[in-house]
C-alpha cells in the first residue's frame, strides 16, 4: 500500500546523535523493530553487506554497527549511550558479528540480518535504509513484506488459513491493510493496525488458521501511517492550484498537507515545527561554543567566522550563514543532537541559512516557524517523487535537497507568494544536478561542510532570483523528475563509498589511513 511522505517523518527528521541518517539513526530502527520481533533475549545478532553497496565501506566510520545494536538494546536516535551500544550488547552476552559478503540485493543501502535467542527463536530479516532515516523491511523469515514502520504490524506464519480480508477488516479494530502470502507450503498472514491488535482478536485471529510463528511489533517512526489516505494534492502543480483559490500560501499547504496526512491537528503540526526548530537553534549555539570529538578529522571550525570577521568579505549575512552551518555540522560529527534535515549529511544548509536570515531580517518566531514548514512540504515532493539518499543519488539528493528546500522557505520567510517559494525550489534544485558524495574516509565531514555552505549561498541566491520575478523555465515537478534520474546515472563509485572523487587524493587518502577507514575502502 502507498505511504504517502511526511514533513516529520520523512523531511524534518530524525531527530538524533551520529553522522548520518541513512546509516545511523535508520539503523538504530531497523535495530528497534527486530527487538520487537522476537520474545526473548537476544543471544546472537549477525549482520551482512554486500560489497558491491555503499554499507560494505560505511558500516562503521557511520554507525551503523552501534545503530543496529543500540536499536536491538531499546536505545533511540538520540541516546547517548549509542557510541557505547556494542560493549553493552557483548556484556550482557550478545554475541555479535559483522560481515561483508556477496548477497543478490537491488539496494545500496541493505541490511541483511540474522537474531536468535535464548528460547530458542531463530529469525531471518532484510531491511533498507531509503535515505533520511526512512526504513523498509522487505523480507521476515524469507517471505516478502512491506514494513515502514508507520504502523502496527501483526504477523502470523503458518498454514491452514480460512479467513478472507473482508472478514478481518470487519474483526480487527483500527484495521488499515492485509497480505497474505503463500510460499513453500507455508502462510503468513500480515496485517497493519493503527493500535496494538487487543488480545482477543489475537484469540479470534488464532483460530483462522494454524500458527507456527506470531510477530507483533509498534511504529518507529513520529507520525503514523493512516489507511490510505485520499491526498489533498499530488504534485506541487495541484498544490500551487489550490492555495490560489484561497490564497494561500506554502506554509498553510504544509499545515493542511501534515495535518491531513498523519491526521493530527494544524495546531500539532506547528507545535512540532516548533519543537523541531528548538533543537535546530540550540545545535547552533553549542555548535559556536565549540565542539570535540575524537573520531573526527575537522577540529572546531564555527568559532573561527567571528575571531577574524574583520578579514571576510560582504556584510553579517553571508558570514553568519557560514557560521551557523559550520556549527551544525560540528555538532553532528561530535555525536550531539540534531536535526536530520532531510539528512544528516545535510544538516546544516536549511536551518543554518534560515536562521542567519531571520535574525538579519528581523523576523518573528512565527514567521520562522512557517518557513521551516514551508521547507518541509519542498521536501515531501523530493521524497514523493525522488530520494535523499547518497548511496542512490549522490550529494545533489542530500545537501541538493536541502538547497532547494532551503530556497522555498527562504521566499516563505520574505512574505513571497506560494508560486515564489515553489519556483526558488526549483531553480535551488537545477544548480545542483550532478554532485558528487565522496566523503574522505567515508566521514561526513569533507567536503561534506563545504557542500553544505554551498547549497545554503545557492538557497539564497534562488530566492532572490523568484522574488525578483525570474522566469523559472522548468517547473518544480519537471525538475524534481529530472534530478532524480540525473542523480541514478552517478556512478557508485561517486555516491557514499569512499572510493573516488576527492576522498581518493593523496590527502584524503592519508587522513582514511590515519583515521583507520574499515575493510580497506580507500
Amino acid at each position: 500500500m502507498k505511504e504517502h511522505a511526511s514533513i516529520f517523518n520523512d523531511v524534518l527528521g530524525p531527530v538524533m546523535i551520529g553522522p548520518s541518517s541513512s546509516h545511523t539513526a535508520a539503523s538504530v530502527r531497523i535495530g528497534r523493530a527486530l527487538r520487537q520481533m522476537v520474545a526473548g533475549k537476544i543471544t546472537y545478532f549477525q549482520a551482512d553487506f554486500d560489497p558491491e553497496g555503499s554499507l560494505a565501506t560505511s558500516y562503521i566510520s557511520q554507525c551503523s554497527d552501534i545503530g543496529l545494536v543500540g536499536g536491538l538494546l531499546g536505545m533511540d536516535p538520540t541516546d547517548s549511550r549509542l557510541t557505547s551500544a556494542i560493549q553493552i550488547a557483548e556484556d550482557e552476552g550478545m554475541e555479535i558479528l559483522f560481515r561483508v559478503i556477496s548477497y543478490e540485493n537491488n539496494h545500496p543501502n541493505t541490511y541483511k540480518m540474522t537474531i536468535k535467542t535464548d528460547r530458542g527463536e531463530e529469525l531471518d530479516v532484510v531491511a533498507l535504509s531509503v535515505g533520511g532515516g526512512m526504513i523498509e523491511i522487505i523480507e521476515i523469515d524469507h517471505f516478502e513484506v512491506e514494513v515502514t514502520g508507520g504502523f502496527y504490524e501483526t504477523l502470523i506464519f503458518g498454514d491452514q488459513l480460512t479467513v478472507t480480508e473482508t472478514e478481518l477488516a470487519e474483526k480487527i479494530n483500527k484495521f488499515c491493510f492485509a497480505a497474505i502470502k503463500e510460499q513453500d507450503g507455508k502462510t503468513l498472514l500480515h496485517i497493519k493496525t493503527q493500535q496494538a491488535i487487543p488480545e482477543n482478536e489475537i484469540a479470534w485471529l488464532n483460530e483462522q488458521m494454524t500458527v507456527e510463528r506470531f510477530i507483533a511489533f509498534d511504529p518507529v517512526l513520529p507520525i503514523m501511517s493512516q489507511k490510505e489516505p485520499k491526498m489533498l494534492f499530488a504534485t506541487a502543480e495541484e498544490m500551487i492550484a489550490a492555495a490560489k483559490k484561497e490564497k494561500l500560501d506554502l506554509a498553510d499547504m504544509a499545515l493542511r498537507y501534515e495535518s491531513h496526512r498523519g491526521s493530527i491537528s494544524e495546531e500539532e503540526v506547528y507545535q512540532k515545527a516548533e519543537d523541531i526548530l528548538e533543537i535546530m537553534a540550540n545545535g547552533i549555539k553549542v555548535g559556536l561554543a565549540g565542539t570535540s570529538y575524537e573520531d573526527r578529522m575537522l577540529g572546531s571550525q564555527a568559532p573561527k567566522i567571528k575571531a577574524n570577521r574583520d578579514k571576510l568579505i560582504g556584510d553579517e549575512l553571508p558570514a553568519k550563514i557560514i557560521e551557523n552551518i559550520s556549527a551544525l555540522m560540528e555538532v553532528k560529527s561530535s555525536m550531539n543532537v540534531f536535526v536530520a534535515a532531510p539528512t544528516a549529511g545535510s544538516c546544516g544548509a536549511l536551518p543554518g541559512t534560515l536562521i542567519a536570515v531571520s535574525d538579519y531580517q528581523k523576523k518573528s518566531h512565527d514567521e520562522l516557524v512557517r518557513a521551516l514548514l514551508a521547507a518541509g512540504m519542498i521536501g515531501v515532493f523530493i521524497a514523493e517523487y525522488a530520494t535523499f539518499a547518497a548511496e542512490v543519488a549522490g550529494c545533489q539528493a542530500e545537501c541538493g535537497s536541502g538547497s532547494g528546500m532551503t530556497a522555498g522557505a527562504l521566499v516563505q520567510l520574505m512574505g513571497g507568494t506560494i508560486e515564489e517559494a515553489v519556483n526558488a525550489a526549483s531553480m535551488g534544485l537545477q544548480n545542483v544536478f550532478g554532485m558528487t558524495c565522496d566523503p574522505i574516509g567515508v566521514r561526513v565531514e569533507v567536503p561534506c561542510l563545504g557542500k553544505n555552505m554551498m547549497c545554503g549561498m545557492n538557497a539564497l541566491g534562488a530566492a532572490n532570483m523568484a522574488l525578483a520575478g525570474y522566469d523559472v523555465v522548468v517547473p518544480l515537478d519537471e525538475t524534481i523528475e529530472s534530478f532524480n534520474k540525473v542523480g541514478r546515472m552517478i556512478p557508485p563509485e561517486l555516491r557514499c563509498t569512499g572510493h573516488a572523487g576527492i576522498a581518493q587524493t593523496p590527502s584524503g587518502l592519508a587522513i582514511a589511513e590515519r583515521l583507520g577507514c574499515p575493510l580497506d575502502c580507500c
